[in-house]
């Protein structure tokens, strides 16, 4: 097989088997136990670079609670790699707390969505795959600390495979309005991937400004990347 067209299947693969995660708030990829307040919305955007495959990525996710128990998300990402060109994923997906997350104490929430991924390798069959994401958060030390734990599934309509997902995420007070993240995510038959950064509120609950760094040992070269990202409450 030419060397180009093995990277395309190696590239293809990647973006097929990367996790479809149900989308937390920035820069997590583990969910949380909250959702925006009723009546309220939010931008969340960032940009990814994995500077070793030249590949960028772009999001921008979109979300609403129309004035109920319910998040609703729409939105996507593309992914420009020099080698191979573009890939885009498209996401739907709505939210609910099954129990509010309280100071010292726990929340749960479930989310429930779709995603379509286009790979880099043109392929008409593109389906929608379902993914469902059960979530708890546990609040310590007054807020200071909270842990978020996730374990879901994911329905890829593309290859027939049904993938369990996790995640295990924690946000930690370092200052008045910053934030350090450090969370592990995977998917059943991958490696998980880990990532660590900061958040910071410009504007208390209305403007925050975020940064990572993470991997995924998955093979040569490995996947090393920093994202960069924006989110607006209003």
């Amino acid at each position: 097989m030419p060397i180009r067209s093995r990277r395309l299947v190696i590239l293809s693969l990647l973006l097929v088997l990367a996790p479809i995660p149900a989308f937390a708030a920035r820069p997590f990829n583990t969910d949380d136990a909250r959702i925006v307040d009723a009546g309220g919305c939010q931008i969340e955007t960032f940009v990814k670079q994995q500077g070793k495959l030249g590949e960028r990525e772009a999001w921008l996710l979109p979300g609403c609670n129309p004035g109920g128990n319910l998040e609703l998300t729409f939105g996507g990402l593309n992914i420009r790699n020099d080698a191979e060109g573009r890939a885009s994923t498209l996401v739907a997906q709505g939210k609910t707390l099954l129990k509010p997350l309280q100071t010292n104490g726990y929340g749960l929430a479930t989310t429930l969505g779709a995603a379509r991924q286009r790979p880099f390798a043109a392929d008409p069959a593109s389906h929608w795959s379902p993914f469902v994401n059960l979530i708890s958060s546990i609040s310590l030390q007054n807020d200071t600390t909270v842990i978020h734990v996730n374990a879901g599934a994911q329905d890829d309509r593309n290859t027939g495979v049904i993938r369990s997902t996790w995640g295990l995420g924690a946000e930690i007070l370092v200052a008045p309005r910053l934030q350090a993240i450090v969370e592990s995510y995977g998917q059943k038959g991958e490696k998980p991937s880990q990532q660590t950064g900061l958040r910071y509120w410009i504007v208390p609950e209305r403007v925050q400004v975020d940064g990572t760094l993470g991997s995924q040992r998955s093979g040569q070269p490995a996947r090393n990347w920093i994202s960069l990202g924006l989110r607006l409450l209003f």
